[in-house]
C-alpha cells in the first residue's frame, strides 16, 4: 500500500513539473477561450494599450513586411470614436508616429487611411491606475493593409447592417494580468500557415465577463495586391479557415454585423526565422525606414493563428465615414437640374445605380458572389425576396431583381443617413431599411 501511494505522488509530482514546460512560446493556459480549446494565442494586431500619460495616446502605423519588418506609414489620418462619443483625429508624421491627445480609457473604433493604405480595428485604451501593475503596452502598433479606402466602404455599404441595437462595448473590471497575457504578444503581424493555409479567430470589441468573446457570422477576405484571394465566415466560435494560401505578405478584411476590421500581416512557414533585433533602421525618407517599434520583433516568431477584435458598430461606421468622405457629391451634369440623385437617372446619362453622398455609385444590380467589391450583403428582390432568399433569386448579393436591398446597404453609411432625412431639402426621401441580412458564406 505504502509502495502503491509512493507511485501516485510521484506520477502528480512530475505532471505539475511538466506541464508547464509543454505549453508553446508565445501561448499561455486558460480554461476559457472564444475557441474552447485550453491553450490560447495572443492577439495578432495590437489592440491593448495602457499609456503612460493619462488621455494621451502614442504609436505608429506601420505596414507588415517580408521577414517579420515593417514599413513606417507617414501622413496617415488617425481617428478614434467611443460609444456615443465624438470622433478624435490625429495624423501620423513621416516616420509614421502619431500622438493623439483627449483619449480617455474606454473601447474605440481606430481608423488610419493613407493613400493606398487602410487600417481598422477595435482599440482598448485602459487606464494605469486600475490595471493593478498588469503589463501591457503604453504604446500602439497599427498594422495597415495595403488596400485602398475604397474596398472598405464598399464592404460596409453590403456587408453591415444600417443600423445597430448593439449595447456598448465594454473594459473588463478584474483579472488584468491574466488579459494582458491573453492579448498582448511580441509576434505582432506574422501568422503561422498551416496544412496549405490559415486558421484565424474573429472577436468582438471589449470583454464580456472579462473574457475576450467570438464573433460568428463574420465575412473573412483574404487580400493581395488589391484582389480577394480568399473568403471564409467565421462560425459560432469565431473561428475560420481558409486553404490553399501560399506565404507571402496578405490583408485581412472582416465585416459583418458585429464590427469591421482590417489590417495587414504576413503569412509565413513554421520554420522561425532567425532571431534578429529590429531596431535599426534604413538612411532616407522616414516615411520608408523600417522599423522595430518600442523595442518589440525581436525575436521574430509567429502566430499560430490570425486573431483580431473587430471596430464596433456603430461607431466604426461613423469613423470610417468621417475619414473617408472626402469627394464632392456626383451631380448628373445637364440633365435632371443638376441635382444630387439618391436613385438612378432614367434620363439617359448613364447614372445607372443608387448614388452615395461621397459620389460613388453602387450598382444595385451588380452580380459576384462574396467579393466586397463585386456583391454580397442584401439580397434582391427586397429583404429575403425575389424566390431566393439572402443574396436574391438568381443574383447573389445585390442580384436577383432589385429591390430595397442596395439601398438599405447604402443606409449604413452615416453620410447618406444626414442626407436622407435633412430636413431643409424637400427632394431627399428617408430609406426605409428592411432588417439585416445574415453573411454570406463561400
Amino acid at each position: 500500500m505504502r509502495l502503491l501511494f509512493a507511485s501516485w505522488l510521484f506520477l502528480l509530482a512530475s505532471v505539475c513539473c511538466l506541464s508547464p514546460a509543454s505549453a508553446d512560446v508565445g501561448e499561455i493556459q486558460s480554461d476559457a477561450s472564444p475557441t474552447g480549446a485550453g491553450v490560447v494565442t495572443p492577439l495578432t494586431l495590437s489592440q491593448w494599450v495602457c499609456p503612460d500619460e493619462p488621455g494621451v495616446l502614442v504609436g505608429r502605423v506601420v505596414l507588415p513586411s517580408a521577414n517579420g519588418d515593417a514599413k513606417a506609414v507617414g501622413n496617415a489620418a488617425i481617428a478614434l470614436r467611443r460609444y456615443e462619443g465624438e470622433t478624435i483625429h490625429g495624423q501620423t508624421n513621416e516616420a509614421g508616429e502619431f500622438r493623439v491627445e483627449n483619449v480617455s480609457s474606454g473601447v474605440y473604433s481606430m481608423t488610419a487611411k493613407a493613400d493606398g493604405v487602410f487600417a481598422c480595428c477595435a482599440m482598448h485604451v485602459l487606464d494605469v491606475e486600475k490595471v493593478d501593475g498588469a503589463n501591457f503596452p503604453n504604446s500602439v502598433e497599427l498594422s495597415a493593409a495595403n488596400v485602398d479606402y475604397t474596398m472598405v466602404k464598399t464592404a460596409i455599404v453590403r456587408y453591415v447592417p444600417p443600423a445597430s441595437n448593439q449595447l456598448a462595448s465594454a473594459l473588463p473590471d478584474s483579472h488584468f494580468d491574466t488579459l494582458a497575457k491573453r492579448v498582448v504578444s511580441s509576434e505582432y503581424f506574422r501568422v503561422e500557415r498551416i496544412n496549405g493555409g490559415m486558421k484565424g479567430v474573429i472577436m468582438l470589441a471589449g470583454t464580456q465577463e472579462n473574457d475576450l468573446a467570438a464573433a460568428d457570422l463574420i465575412n473573412v477576405f483574404i487580400v493581395k495586391d488589391g484582389e480577394t484571394v480568399a473568403r471564409s465566415v467565421t462560425d459560432e466560435e469565431g473561428e475560420f479557415q481558409v486553404n490553399d494560401l501560399p506565404a507571402g505578405e496578405y490583408s485581412l478584411l472582416a465585416v459583418g454585423s458585429a464590427g469591421v476590421g482590417l489590417a495587414g500581416f504576413e503569412l509565413t512557414e513554421a520554420a522561425p526565422l532567425e532571431d534578429q533585433p529590429l531596431g535599426q533602421t534604413t538612411e532616407g525618407d522616414p516615411s520608408e525606414q523600417l522599423v522595430g517599434l518600442f523595442g518589440r520583433h525581436l525575436q521574430r516568431r509567429h502566430c499560430h493563428s490570425f486573431q483580431m477584435q473587430v471596430a464596433p458598430c456603430p461607431e466604426v461606421i461613423q469613423c470610417v465615414d468621417e475619414i473617408i468622405v472626402e469627394e464632392a457629391p456626383l451631380v448628373a451634369g445637364d440633365c435632371c437640374g443638376g441635382e444630387q440623385m439618391m436613385d438612378g437617372c432614367d434620363c439617359g446619362c448613364g447614372a445607372e445605380g443608387a448614388i452615395a453622398a461621397d459620389g460613388s455609385i453602387v450598382d444595385p444590380f451588380a452580380g459576384g458572389f462574396g467579393d466586397p467589391l463585386g456583391a454580397g450583403g442584401y439580397g434582391g428582390g427586397g429583404y429575403g425576396g425575389g424566390g431566393g432568399g439572402y443574396g436574391g433569386g438568381g443574383g447573389g448579393g445585390f442580384g436577383g431583381g432589385g429591390g430595397l436591398g442596395a439601398l438599405a446597404g447604402l443606409a449604413g453609411i452615416a453620410g447618406i443617413i444626414a442626407a436622407t432625412s435633412d430636413d431643409d431639402d424637400d427632394d431627399y426621401r428617408p430609406i426605409v431599411v428592411p432588417p439585416p441580412a445574415s453573411p454570406a458564406s463561400p
